[in-house]
C-alpha cells in the first residue's frame, strides 16, 4: 500500500502542502519564505506611495473645485429663473 498523503506545491504562491488522500484535508503547509526588502527599497516604495497619494489628492481637489463651481453656477442660474417668474402658484385655498 502507498502513502496516505500527497505532497503538492501551489503554482501561485509556491506553498508546499501535504494533503490527506482520503479526506482531501491539508495536513501540513510550508509557505515559501519571502525575502526581506532592504531599508532603502522600503524607503523608495514609501516615497513613491506618498507621491502617488499626493497626486491623487491634488486631482480629487481639482475635481471638487470644478464641481463646486458648477453647482454655484447652476444655483445662480436657478435663482435668475425664479426671479423672472411672475406667476404665483395657485393653491386650493386661492380658488375659493
Amino acid at each position: 500500500m502507498g502513502s496516505k498523503k500527497i505532497e503538492v506545491t501551489c503554482p501561485c504562491c509556491e506553498t508546499k502542502l501535504q494533503v490527506d488522500k482520503k479526506t482531501g484535508e491539508v495536513i501540513w503547509e510550508e509557505k515559501k519564505a519571502k525575502a526581506m526588502p532592504s531599508l532603502s527599497d522600503m524607503v523608495k516604495d514609501h516615497n513613491a506611495h506618498q507621491k502617488e497619494q499626493g497626486s491623487i489628492f491634488k486631482k480629487r481637489s481639482e475635481v471638487e473645485k470644478d464641481r463646486n463651481r458648477l453647482l454655484e453656477e447652476k444655483f445662480k442660474e436657478a435663482q435668475k429663473n425664479v426671479d423672472k417668474s411672475t406667476d404665483i402658484p395657485l393653491r386650493d385655498i386661492d380658488l375659493d
